[in-house]
């Protein structure tokens, strides 16, 4: 079955910025608990969004205050994020083939907007659904159903490709068809261009 709309995580899909969103919060862990976050407390939570930050890593601030602090430390390192070289073309064909494409993140829009230009694929998206927009972030289904509401697409004729168990919930929770990359889904890609010819 081809898709109507395909929806995008977009860390570890269409970017890798791990490194950078470590640097963002170990300096967070500074401002917020007075020591920094390090390595071991970090990486297992990655992709987890921003309110559980704060109770995770026991942060003295609001979801609000938060997000603020990430978008202004996190485009100090944006030279360290990696551009998958498989999301341009495939978004391109997406879209010339009528396919909607969406992105559905934990990150806020500010950011989200300021990577994507970073990663040249500002225009690349008929809806953005960030976390800002929505109640409750990946892994409750909200911001793939708001992608599904932007494009026009029901739950049965999209698909959603995630790197993480946070996207794989969320997209079963929403009724989507989920495509692993590198992770176990209704479908295992280990590569973003598999899906070149959906």
């Amino acid at each position: 079955m081809q898709p109507r709309a395909v929806l995008f995580d977009m860390d570890g899909v269409l970017v890798k910025s791990e490194e950078v969103w470590f640097l963002a919060v170990e300096q967070a862990g500074v401002k917020f608990r007075g020591r920094a976050i390090t390595r071991e407390e970090f990486f297992p939570t990655f992709g987890q969004g921003t309110s559980a930050d704060i109770g995770v890593f026991g942060l003295t601030c609001t979801t609000k205050e938060l997000d603020a602090f990430y978008v202004t430390e996190f485009v100090k390192h944006l030279d360290a994020m990696w551009v998958n070289p498989d999301a341009l073309p495939l978004l391109t064909q997406l879209r010339r083939t009528g396919i909607k494409t969406a992105l559905v993140t934990n990150t806020v829009m500010p950011l989200a907007i300021q990577i994507l230009a970073a990663a040249k694929l500002g225009d690349c998206f008929d809806s953005l659904a960030t976390a800002d927009r929505v109640a409750h972030a990946k892994p409750a289904p909200d911001l793939v159903e708001l992608a599904l509401k932007e494009t026009g697409t029901t739950a049965s004729d999209a698909w959603m490709v995630g790197d993480s168990k946070y996207d794989r919930q969320a997209a079963r929770s929403a009724g989507v068809h989920f495509i692993g990359l590198g992770l176990d889904g209704d479908r295992r890609i280990s590569r973003l261009s598999e899906l070149q010819d959906p």
